[in-house]
């Protein structure tokens, strides 16, 4: 009886020591795939990345929206300086003639 404990206990004992090997050994293959694959790293860096992209192209989109709008404002401004320039430059003329007339009956 004795015996056959011994023998079944050492069954055990190889068995757990398989199960204790081939544990390590999958353990031990995930360490160097881990060091290796440094692919978390890299995605967070490159989302990080993308995300300041993203942000760098959006500001730009305001900047040329924002500068759309102000060349807009130049062009009319400078519509309406021209309007007002010729305006300006009949009405010296009409001015000068008005001043040559001698008021009175």
């Amino acid at each position: 009886m004795l015996l056959e404990q011994n023998a079944v206990l050492q069954r055990t004992l190889h068995e757990v020591q398989n199960e204790l090997r081939t544990l390590r050994a999958h353990e031990l293959g995930a360490r160097p795939r881990d060091g290796l694959d440094a692919r978390p790293l890299r995605d967070a860096e490159i989302q990080k990345l993308r995300e300041q992209r993203d942000a760098a192209l959006a500001a730009g989109r305001q900047a040329e929206t924002a500068m759309q709008a102000l060349r807009n404002v130049n062009q009319r401004l400078m519509v309406e300086n021209s309007r007002l320039i010729a305006a300006g430059a009949a009405e010296p003329t009409g001015t000068a003639a008005a001043a040559r007339k001698p008021c009175g009956p």
